[in-house]
């Protein structure tokens, strides 16, 4: 897998798209849908997540893992996306993309950008390994980001 991996993934639901939004604009909030997210922790910002606000991402899967998180895209009703950083090494970004559909309904688009790149991002690659995440990072996070899509559909209904 090179650097510049990008898993994209959508699902439609039942759902108007300012209450999509309201969901996936809230990170604390990913962990009642994704298999692998355990919560998050806000570090700055208050009211609605705005651009540069960071939160501690807590994950799960053979062990726990936490990652300093930073908002960098919050445009309402449209997009959200944080990058992922393990200690000085940015590792990728996330990004939830929603649109409005004739029928009332909302399509969510998941985006995951793999960032890891040069020397640092080739020395923290094989840390997936030790948490269970295998080695093929874009082929694990299709799964898991198939499964969230999956209990968003739940939560708000399938159109």
């Amino acid at each position: 897998m090179t650097s510049s991996a990008t898993v994209v993934v959508s699902t439609t639901v039942a759902a108007s798209v300012a209450d999509v939004w309201a969901a996936v604009s809230d990170p604390t909030a990913y962990a009642r849908w994704s298999p692998e997210a355990a919560g998050a922790v806000r570090r700055s910002g208050t009211g609605a997540w705005q651009v540069g606000d960071r939160f501690t991402g807590r994950n799960r899967l053979w062990i726990p893992w936490s990652t300093s998180c930073r908002v960098v895209t919050a445009d309402p009703e449209r997009e959200f996306a944080f990058e992922v950083k393990l200690g000085p090494v940015t590792l990728s970004r996330w990004a939830y993309s929603v649109e409005a559909l004739p029928d009332g309904g909302t399509r969510v688009t998941e985006t995951w950008t793999d960032l890891r790149d040069g020397v640092q991002g080739a020395l923290v690659k094989p840390s997936g390994l030790f948490v269970g995440r295998g080695v093929d990072a874009a082929e694990r996070n299709r799964a898991t980001m198939e499964a969230t899509l999956t209990s968003l559909t739940k939560e708000f209904g399938a159109l």
